[in-house]
């Protein structure tokens, strides 16, 4: 993924959830998810396409939260109370730290499309 365009990194991230239809975050023990926030203050939640991709990016300061995945259906409910929140999408954050900001509404809008 390293030589893909964002625009390619959004879709085969989109691809990839759609056909195993699940997402994966990672959770606090107390059940709070993985967040990070950016110079500016928007807050994002980090979401990946596999555990593969979820698991490396669990180590260092996120190592002590669990790699988990949630039903596609269930995450799209929850995006609408992200969006009330202003919590944005973090898409595939890379080793970097660099990600994909994704508006929660747009990202169900587009998963709603391809069902």
């Amino acid at each position: 993924m390293i030589n893909m365009t964002d625009s390619e990194r959004f879709e085969q991230f989109i691809q990839a959830i759609s056909a195993a239809e699940q997402i994966w975050l990672l959770q606090a023990d107390d059940g709070l998810f993985a967040m990070v926030e950016d110079k500016l203050g928007n807050a994002y939640m980090p979401v990946w396409s596999s555990k593969e991709a979820c698991t490396e990016a669990s180590k260092e300061e996120w190592s002590d939260y669990a790699v988990e995945f949630m039903p596609i259906n269930e995450f799209l409910n929850w995006c609408k109370e992200l969006a009330e929140d202003e919590i944005k999408l973090g898409v595939e954050p890379d080793i970097n730290g660099r990600l994909l900001p994704v508006e929660p509404t747009v990202f169900a809008d587009i998963l709603r499309q391809l069902k």
